[in-house]
């Protein structure tokens, strides 16, 4: 992590109450988690189509960003909106559904490829790929008549968000960890905790 005067953490979604619990929502499911657990409160950024929340955390300074365009524009206004608040792209942090994971799995990743995301595509074109990705998974298509697109848009069950639930203070609690930690220590972490998933 370079020494900006922030970092920022980005989490992806749609807005609007008719995406809520949706699976394509659970990047801004987890921001909101832990916008709500830290006390804070987002603030609209007209100006950068953004939602956006300051943290403190250790004598150090954290962005919290919700783009309010749509998913496939999630990068539109990153680049300039990470300029002005001075965070560094590649200290950025990506919180983004993930349909190669059972719904829930955590796994953490950085310089890979969007992987058929349009979300993080749309990051990659506007902040480029050294960011850091927080993929939370949604759990895989098992209908194959259903496109994916029409997938990743549907709501999750009652089991499922209540599910999702219980996962909410491992996610956040790694989240922390990756922000107080870096990558690689969390990396391990999450690999114990996925293995073991009570709280460690």
């Amino acid at each position: 992590m370079s020494s900006v005067e922030k970092l920022a953490i980005i989490g992806l979604g749609n807005p609007g109450a008719e995406y809520q619990k949706s699976r394509h929502n659970l990047g801004f499911w987890l921001i909101d988690a832990l916008v709500e657990q830290e006390n804070l409160t987002f603030k609209e950024n007209k100006q950068f189509h953004a939602q956006v929340s300051h943290m403190q955390r250790k004598e150090r300074n954290f962005l919290l960003i919700k783009p309010t365009s749509y998913m496939n524009e999630s990068g539109k206004f990153l680049s300039p909106l990470l300029s002005y608040f001075d965070c560094a792209p590649s200290d950025s942090i990506v919180v983004h559904d993930e349909i190669a994971f059972p719904l829930g799995q955590l796994k953490i990743s950085q310089n890979k490829g969007a992987g058929g995301h349009n979300g993080v595509k749309s990051v990659i074109s506007s902040i480029g790929s050294s960011f850091v990705r927080f993929r939370v998974g949604i759990g895989m298509k098992t209908q194959p008549e259903v496109k994916l697109a029409d997938f990743v848009l549907s709501k999750l069950s009652k089991q499922e968000w209540a599910l999702l639930q219980t996962s909410k203070d491992r996610l956040c609690k790694s989240l922390l960890h990756l922000l107080d930690h870096g990558v690689d220590a969390t990396m391990n972490f999450v690999n114990q905790t996925n293995r073991n998933p009570e709280p460690i």
